[in-house]
């Protein structure tokens, strides 16, 4: 894989992960609704909220690793 490529497919999953949070946050309102019945049913019991690390600023990091630098001693 060349590192255009890595590139474009980091791009993609970026905008993908992107687009995908935008579905969850449509959604999310209709999610809490429904965990929120079924902890009055009592259902279920209580999830935990767990934290993992962001893979939009994981893979904005390396992309940033993998453009070339301009250089620095050449004028615009």
């Amino acid at each position: 894989m060349t590192r255009e490529e890595a590139l474009q497919m980091m791009s993609r999953c970026k905008h993908e992960i992107l687009s995908l949070r935008a579905v969850i946050a449509r959604l999310e309102p209709k999610a809490d609704a429904y965990d929120n019945l079924v902890c009055v049913l009592r259902l279920l019991p209580k999830p935990s909220v767990v934290m993992g690390e962001d893979m939009v600023w994981l893979l904005d990091k390396r992309m940033r690793e993998l453009e070339p630098k301009p250089d620095v001693n050449e004028a615009p």
